[in-house]
């Protein structure tokens, strides 16, 4: 006869999303206590102008999704490190991080954001004169959006124009400091949207 083992309890629960309205975005699971104190802090010394410690802390957080196949998350952060690595005047790890942010994003299932994110980068840097390196990531991007099937023309093409006019967002995030860019942030509807980094829903005016 087979021993019956013991019930024992889990020591660590699955974390099960709560049930969204219909047409909503899923709902990510919440931030641990430690990440979301690191990511204040990384917020804080990009404040404070302290642009390569704070790039040090977003490069972690960014693997540590990556690792958990969170690549989304990871893309976002990843975007982050590379505008400190920018503010920092070191170009050649700004395009780095950029070209992973890039590619996560178009592994992720985001790759109509591609377009919009790379204009942006690419307009910063050649803002400040490294117009070799915004070529470069140009080409990073095409190459990352083939790997996938698809063209940069064909995506800027599938891109949806918002018609619906949408609410102002406060500047920063009130769970982890970070900027809020409409093009970025999940939106629920006209008036709320989620923070990319945290999850901390924001009410637009």
């Amino acid at each position: 006869m087979f021993r019956r083992r013991p019930f024992r309890r889990p020591l660590l629960r699955r974390w099960r999303p709560p049930l969204s309205p219909p047409g909503a975005p899923p709902r990510r699971p919440p931030l641990p206590p430690r990440v979301r104190r690191a990511l204040t802090h990384a917020n804080s010394l990009m404040a404070d102008g302290q642009f390569a410690e704070a790039a040090y802390i977003f490069e972690r957080l960014s693997e540590e999704a990556r690792q958990r196949d969170m690549l989304v998350r990871a893309a976002n952060l990843a975007l982050q490190a590379s505008r400190a690595r920018l503010a920092a005047d070191d170009v050649e790890a700004a395009v780095e991080q950029s070209q992973e942010a890039l590619r996560l994003l178009a592994r992720g299932g985001r790759a109509g954001r591609v377009p919009r994110v790379l204009s942006r980068i690419t307009a910063a840097l050649r803002e400040k004169g490294y117009d070799a390196q915004a070529d470069q990531l140009e080409q990073e991007a095409a190459q990352a959006l083939e790997e996938m099937g698809l063209s940069l023309d064909e995506v800027r093409q599938r891109v949806p124009h918002v018609t619906e006019k949408r609410g102002t967002l406060p500047a920063h995030c009130s769970g982890c400091g970070a900027p809020l860019v409409p093009d970025e942030v999940e939106w629920h509807d006209t008036h709320t949207a989620e923070c990319p980094y945290c999850g901390t829903i924001a009410k637009a005016t």
